[in-house]
């Protein structure tokens, strides 16, 4: 568990599960990393706030004021950052006014997307393959164009940032070389070759 997949239920507007998984990460671990948990626990008070829990608003304003001189971190901490300055600061200048959060376009991203391990690299059917990387939302995953189910992984969660995939080679895919990629909305990452062989 970590920062990342938390921003992510963020981002999707799942703040009851985004504030679970921050419970269960517990304060040892937001001690290793207290910038990027503040941050996580106060985009999780925002999810709230704009819903209308005007309670959280103070939850908004304290990780703020925790982080505000520490501007430095992965993309998601950037943008995560920028997004709780700008509400905590339209909160101080208007407190009485309404926030609406509107989607933002699928162009716009936090952290550009793209692939960055798959092992192994050489397969016999029935063997799982492991995909790393980052993908704007939920993705398939394909052999040379076919779909194949991918396999849950409690400690993997399928989307989006620095995150990891994996599917079982099926049993009746032929012998030879395999293109693999995943498929998110209209972007599609190629995780590169696949070698399957029968021995």
């Amino acid at each position: 568990m970590n920062t990342n997949h938390i921003y992510d239920l963020v981002h999707n507007r799942n703040c009851q599960r985004a504030r679970d998984w921050y419970e269960t990460a517990g304060p040892g671990r937001r001690q290793q990393n207290p910038a990027g948990w503040k941050l996580i626990s106060g985009l999780i008070g925002a999810c709230f706030a704009v819903g209308g829990q005007q309670s959280e608003w103070r939850t908004v304003t304290e990780a703020y004021d925790a982080i505000r001189n520490q501007p430095s971190g992965d993309c998601k901490y950037v943008a995560g950052r920028r997004t709780l300055g700008q509400l905590a600061e339209f909160r101080a200048a208007h407190p009485k006014g309404k926030i609406r959060i509107r989607p933002a376009p699928a162009s716009v991203q936090a952290c550009p997307p793209g692939i960055t391990e798959m092992r192994p690299k050489t397969v016999v059917p029935g063997d799982t393959v492991w995909v790393r990387g980052t993908w704007p939302s939920e993705v398939t995953a394909h052999l040379d164009g076919r779909e194949v189910p991918l396999v849950p992984d409690a400690n993997w969660p399928s989307c989006c940032h620095n995150t990891t995939v994996k599917f079982d080679v099926p049993a009746d895919m032929p012998e030879g070389t395999v293109r693999v990629t995943l498929r998110a909305r209209s972007i599609t990452l190629d995780a590169g070759p696949l070698e399957l062989s029968r021995f």
